[in-house]
């Protein structure tokens, strides 16, 4: 039988008004702890099958189907597009349904989608099956992951998202290895039937029966000031959720459009190819400790301050390429803060909206953030590249940290208007 949590049966104390402290429950911690390590499985594994393996099976694929290298890469920004355009209809069904069953339909629809990359021939049904990755990718990719959490965790939520997250930092750590070792058995295709396979009879089942049933859509769908008009809380919602969008896209715009081509970025200022490599490699560490960082930190901060302090980090890694002009000092100073910086605004993407909303109105606005973050991802890549080619570093340079400066100037706003603790 599966056990059935209602979050709001478990409150929360504070032995300083500052430091709230979730009352120990045994049930409560074990399901919380469950939902943890299956999540962080299921993502991996989906995060790899879906969007990382192509690093390893590029060359291959493109050999195949007649692609070069670009054209291949165009896929998984076909597949963040799809997800994009997606997203916000999930809002009410989080609603009606939970977020485990939209985890598990997603399984389900990966492994056609995976399965049709597999049978491509030409253009045309390669990039079909990637947007059918899109749409899978959607209800199992992260932002639900992320809503059952809230689901079941309730005011717990952000110490349990921030734990899921530390483990996701693994991803490309094992996918890349496992994806090298199956191609080299079973070639790209039969690489992609498996990880399909795996899709639909690991990840599904997990989701649906590993994962424990939740109240769906639990929780009053209002921001945390209970004093504001019904007018004033309606400009207040939507100005929070724009402020909100503006930093987030604006990171995720430098991040990842970086992020893909930090090692053509180094090779721009004269870096030899091997300390390139090497340089851009130290990334995921780093950002791997500042996620544990903010994990071991616990309930001492919030989302919005692990934001306002990534975001003031960001300009001063910029700048210092910028001012360094490539030396090998600057490169590592910009690593560190970048890496910092990058880390840390992961998790505050998750968890900022908890500042300002109720649980219930969590998953609307992860929903809603979905469209313009999965756009912003699809996007950057090529524009960084292309900027990078034809421009040079100090524009694009210019370019992430003018956006850089516009997601600092949107976390002071929301600082601004963070609710008083109670």
């Amino acid at each position: 039988m599966v056990a059935t949590v209602q979050p709001s049966r478990y409150k929360w104390r504070a032995s300083r008004p500052s430091r709230p402290v979730l009352v120990h429950h045994p049930l409560f911690s074990m399901l919380v702890f469950r939902s943890v390590v299956v999540l962080s499985a299921t993502q991996i594994i989906a995060w790899g099958a879906m969007f990382m393996a192509i690093s390893v099976t590029a060359a291959e694929m493109a050999g195949d189907l007649a692609l070069n290298r670009s054209s291949v890469y165009l896929g998984p920004t076909v597949m963040l597009v799809a997800m994009a355009l997606c997203s916000p209809p999930l809002a009410s069904i989080y609603a009606r349904h939970g977020a485990r069953r939209v985890l598990a339909v997603g399984s389900i629809f990966a492994a056609p989608g995976l399965w049709l990359v597999a049978g491509a021939q030409g253009p045309f049904s390669y990039f079909a099956a990637w947007m059918m990755l899109g749409m899978a990718g959607a209800a199992t990719l992260t932002t639900s992951a992320h809503v059952f959490l809230n689901e079941i965790a309730g005011e717990g939520a952000r110490r349990a998202i921030g734990a899921q997250m530390v483990a996701m930092a693994l991803a490309p750590s094992l996918a890349w290895p496992a994806t090298v070792y199956l191609e080299a058995l079973f070639g790209w295709r039969g690489t992609f039937v498996l990880y399909g396979a795996v899709m639909l009879l690991v990840c599904a089942p997990l989701h649906f029966f590993a994962l424990p049933k939740t109240a769906a859509g639990a929780g009053a769908l209002k921001t945390r000031p209970p004093e504001a008009s019904t007018r004033h809380q309606t400009g207040y919602n939507r100005l929070v959720t724009a402020l909100i969008t503006a930093a987030v896209a604006l990171n995720g715009f430098v991040t990842w459009g970086f992020q893909l081509v930090v090692i053509d970025l180094f090779r721009s200022f004269a870096v030899p190819d091997y300390l390139a490599v090497g340089f851009g490699s130290a990334i995921g560490f780093i950002q791997l400790s500042a996620r544990l960082f903010d994990f071991l930190g616990g309930n001492r901060w919030d989302g919005l301050t692990t934001g306002l302090v990534a975001a003031a980090i960001m300009p001063l890694a910029l700048l210092a390429l910028i001012l360094g002009n490539g030396a090998e000092w600057s490169i590592i100073l910009f690593l560190t803060l970048y890496g910092l910086s990058s880390g840390a605004m992961s998790v505050s993407r998750a968890t900022m909206p908890l500042v300002f909303f109720t649980s219930g109105h969590y998953a609307s606005v992860m929903a809603r953030l979905g469209l313009p973050l999965n756009l912003a991802f699809a996007a950057a890549p090529p524009f960084f590249s292309f900027i990078l080619g034809e421009a040079g570093n100090r524009w694009a340079l210019a370019i992430a940290l003018f956006c850089s400066f516009g997601t600092l100037a949107s976390m002071v706003a929301l600082d601004r208007m963070r609710p008083a603790r109670r």
